[in-house]
């Protein structure tokens, strides 16, 4: 089963309808669940529901093959630690489903790192969906130290801008 979900925050029809229309196209082997949000787009092709509360949500993200969403960082993380194929299309500024285009470059941060799969237009989904059966994300690690020594760093550059008898908070 795929999982497509396109969070809680803003409609995305544009993904909601390129994965429908590759359904509907015989493109995608088996069951396919859309959480589609408040878009007015309703998929024909696909079981799809407005919204899933949280444990809902987490039961779904278990029970899927792979997932297919937006590149924001939440649902990101949320397929990484539950080590599931993730298929992203960024929300782009030009159609009004953000206000910059981050998630673009959130979604090739991550690419990059082999965790993820990313379609950066609607053309892209077909394509992208077969890959998505076969792909095995690579494990994120967290590097806690590195992750100490940043913020620590930035502390100190705080620290330093506002001169030796201010305090940092």
């Amino acid at each position: 089963m795929i999982l497509v979900t396109v969070g809680t925050q803003f409609p995305f029809d544009r993904l909601v309808r390129a994965v429908d229309e590759a359904a509907g196209a015989g493109l995608v082997s088996g069951e396919l669940l859309a959480q589609v949000g408040r878009g007015g787009y309703r998929p024909r092709n696909m079981q799809w529901v407005e919204t899933l509360e949280r444990e809902e949500f987490a039961r779904w993200v278990r029970q899927a093959n792979g997932i297919v969403a937006h590149a924001g960082i939440g649902t990101i993380l949320t397929a990484l630690e539950a080590g599931k194929p993730l298929l992203v299309m960024p929300r782009l500024k030009r159609f009004g489903e953000v206000v910059n285009d981050h998630q673009v470059a959130t979604a090739k941060k991550f690419v990059s790192k082999g965790h993820i799969l990313a379609a950066y237009s609607e053309d892209e989904i077909p394509g992208m969906l077969a890959a998505l059966e076969e792909f095995e994300p690579v494990p994120r690690r967290v590097d806690l130290r590195r992750i100490v020594a940043r913020v620590k760093d930035f502390v100190e550059d705080v620290a330093a801008e506002r001169g030796p008898d201010s305090t940092v908070w």
